[in-house]
């Protein structure tokens, strides 16, 4: 399989890089003079992907050991009204943080995130001005994925999107992933899951995306007005399980409740160019 730019024979069934030049690494950006606004993508090994204002991706892996999978998306981090269309009386949300430039002597800049509710302080370790999470060198997406396909922690993005659903099932919102490209100044919708829980702890996914997805977990699907549509049923007790005289949520059930999520995001073949975000009534 070729690449273009390389001299080698390409292969006109494979899809080439979101945004990456002819070597296959992204485009690189001009060095910051000062903090920059940026939202993020979602996690995946351990590596943020970076959205600055514009069209630009960059990815990097913070330095100090923190998993910032286990702290975006769940509702501990300062956001803004995104630009998604959404329902009347309906607003969507997409967390935010500020990328301080490296200083002298260190290796890439720093992330500070900023905590949106007093919970949110202990979640992030805010002190009130902002957490700082520093940063590695950016990444190209290949150093970012890993050199093969098993370089990809397929359990950890599967628990980090169960725990998407949990919160959205929570707080009764409807949870929106979406694909963007750098040098695309536009996230395209992927897919859409509204979500609630009843009295029972039953919680409800509604799938909605525009893509066929040809996996088992989808055979159940229906075809509507040009969307694939699938209907999923979890009971919370269900998710739960007992080791050490301790209860809490088990991450075999966990990966099986977000296969079918999971199996969407991953059909495009770029789940280095993931966004994620919340719709929630206003």
């Amino acid at each position: 399989m070729g690449r273009t730019g390389t001299g080698e024979a390409e292969d006109p069934m494979e899809p080439p890089l979101p945004g990456a030049d002819g070597d296959g690494r992204p485009p690189a950006s001009a060095a910051p003079s000062g903090p920059r606004h940026v939202r993020f993508g979602v996690p995946f090994n351990g590596v943020v992907p970076i959205w600055h204002d514009g069209t630009d991706i960059e990815w990097y892996r913070p330095t100090d050991g923190t998993d910032l999978a286990h702290v975006l998306g769940l509702g501990d981090v300062e956001t803004e009204p995104g630009p998604s269309p959404t329902p009347s009386g309906w607003v969507e949300h997409v967390e935010t943080g500020t990328l301080v430039p490296a200083r002298d002597g260190e290796e890439g800049p720093v992330l500070l995130l900023r905590a949106a509710s007093p919970s949110g302080l202990r979640a992030v370790n805010d002190p009130r001005d902002g957490a700082p999470v520093p940063l590695g060198r950016p990444l190209s997406v290949q150093e970012a994925m890993g050199e093969r396909v098993e370089d990809f922690d397929i359990t950890g993005f599967s628990v980090h999107v169960a725990r998407l659903m949990l919160r959205a099932a929570r707080d009764g919102a409807i949870l929106l992933f979406t694909l963007r490209a750098p040098r695309d100044p536009e996230a395209h919708h992927l897919l859409s899951v509204p979500s609630e829980v009843d009295a029972s702890s039953v919680m409800r996914f509604h799938l909605g995306t525009l893509l066929d997805v040809a996996t088992p977990t989808w055979s159940e699907a229906t075809r509507r007005d040009g969307m694939t549509l699938l209907d999923l049923e979890v009971a919370y007790p269900s998710l739960l399980s007992r080791a050490d005289g301790e209860e809490g949520l088990d991450v075999e059930r966990l990966i099986e409740m977000a296969q079918p999520v999971v199996d969407a995001l991953l059909a495009p073949g770029f789940p280095f160019a993931l966004g994620c975000s919340f719709v929630l009534p206003e």
